[in-house]
């Protein structure tokens, strides 16, 4: 067995998902005996979409939720802008509401098509890493088994078991403000295609269209209407809605709900050893934008063609390093404008609830902002240089004129028309996929991730960076 995957949520499933595609022997098992109900993660960004339609998934996805094309800014009963998500660049220029327990049910029957299952009820007690392999104990009903492995993903949420194994600080902060979520039916006047947020002087309210009428309702809650106890019924969240909220609504069918406080936090680096960090192990932020859930899922597509062409000896162990350098800007910069985000909306100062309803439309009526704003909730945005050669290498290359359908998912696929371009990859065959044309200037090598892992004009600068990271070539001592 090569890689053992330690949890079964979006995270986990898309490791396990990526890697048996790929041909990589995994197990995956999960503490939990039963998968979720509940539809805790919601929101499907523009990128995971982008990525998902070619693995399999993203197409069930898209049938199953609820499209919302834009987040309106309320205040005082008046709209005071809107972010306009049709300007993403992407063809999937929305956010997609889908309960996380569905994702989860499209990627383990996917899982399971492709011959892996769910191991359940199962718990790792401990982990032990030689210079070769990892050797991790398992527990499943009293029963202890011993596996050796290559390498182990921890996805094993905010509470990682693996990460505080590891030594592994969580640093970051609580932030003091209550809040209470909800899946629940709300009759009246609320779109249904938009995400509304409404600000109050006492908080916000954020609603979230699951489609027939059923929303997610996300409160602050800083003075305890809802008390601390128990999870909050439908008569403390009309509550919390009518206070904030100046158009009349009936709340019922109540699903779930529950009260937490938001921590910001995210580990130093994505690696101790044989062991990789993704998703909620690896970093926690606000709800905020819909944006968790994809971080992971995007974690580990990052992830998981470096570790296959390692394990396969296609590629050299130091890209294993890369995913630490790209992923954890992003996770970063995610959970610092998260946490700014937080605080300037829940915040009950007069004068902050006044500059924010003053220049939430100044500076939403720039095309700029907007545009930067689209891109920013789609994880369109985010640029590698793990691996970057230079000019425009780790940018997301745009899905266009079905692009990724051309993609090799587990190679590098070079686009060019340049002969002696040709001739360089032919000798690097198991690690490069040609196709013709679409680089107006020479050659363009497009990750199976859908990122610009380099471009240039002659067949040399090709050469010098796949021997880079590659093994290959036919030369000896490439090998």
């Amino acid at each position: 067995m090569d890689v053992l995957i330690v949890g079964a949520g979006p995270t986990g499933l898309t490791a396990a998902l990526e890697l048996s595609r790929l041909g990589v022997p995994v197990r995956i098992v999960d503490l939990a005996e039963d998968p979720s109900q509940e539809s805790r993660a919601l929101a499907v960004q523009a990128r995971t979409l982008e990525l998902m339609r070619v693995r399999g998934v993203g197409e069930q996805m898209l049938a199953l939720g609820n499209r919302a094309d834009r987040a309106a800014l309320h205040a005082g009963g008046a709209t005071l802008a809107t972010i306009e998500l049709h300007r993403m660049p992407s063809r999937f220029n929305f956010i997609l509401m889908l309960a996380q327990s569905e994702t989860e049910r499209l990627l383990t029957e996917q899982l399971v098509r492709q011959g892996v299952k769910v191991e359940r009820g199962v718990e790792v007690t401990d982990v032990r890493e030689s210079a070769d392999a990892v050797e991790a104990t398992l527990n499943c009903a009293g029963a202890q088994e011993v596996v050796r492995v290559r390498y182990v993903i921890a996805a094993d949420g905010p509470h990682s078991t693996l990460r505080r194994a590891a030594g592994l600080r969580f640093p970051g902060r609580t932030l003091p403000h209550n809040y209470v979520l909800a899946d629940l039916h709300i009759d009246g006047d609320l779109a249904e295609d938009q995400v509304s947020i409404f600000l109050g002087r006492n908080g916000f309210v954020a609603t979230f269209p699951m489609g027939g009428g059923r929303f997610r309702m996300m409160a602050t809650d800083p003075d305890g209407l809802t008390g601390d106890r128990g999870e909050p019924a439908t008569e403390d969240l009309r509550r919390l809605f009518e206070r904030v909220v100046h158009i009349p609504v009936r709340l019922h069918s109540q699903n779930w709900s529950s009260r937490f406080r938001i921590n910001s936090r995210h580990v130093r680096r994505l690696r101790a050893g044989r062991v990789f960090f993704g998703g909620d192990a690896a970093h926690v932020h606000s709800p905020a934008g819909g944006q968790g859930m994809n971080l992971g899922i995007q974690d580990m597509v990052n992830l998981s063609w470096k570790l296959a062409m390692v394990l396969d000896g296609r590629a050299k162990p130091v890209l294993l390093e890369t995913y630490s350098d790209e992923r954890l800007p992003v996770a970063r910069r995610l959970v610092w404008i998260t946490e700014i985000g937080t605080r300037v909306f829940n915040s009950t100062n007069p004068v902050v609830h006044a500059l924010r309803v003053r220049m939430a439309p100044r500076a939403l009526a720039r095309a700029r902002v907007q545009d930067a704003a689209a891109a920013m909730f789609g994880q369109l945005s985010a640029r590698y240089r793990g691996m970057a050669a230079g000019g425009r290498a780790g940018q997301r290359v745009p899905d266009v004129d079905g692009l990724y359908d051309q993609l090799d998912l587990a190679a590098m696929t070079l686009f060019t028309d340049d002969g002696s371009v040709l001739a360089t990859a032919r000798r690097w065959s198991e690690v490069v996929t040609t196709r013709g044309g679409r680089s107006a200037d020479g050659w363009m090598l497009v990750r199976p991730d859908g990122y610009l892992a380099a471009s240039g004009a002659d067949a040399g600068a090709l050469e010098r960076f796949l021997r880079h990271w590659f093994v290959g070539g036919d030369a000896p001592g490439n090998r």
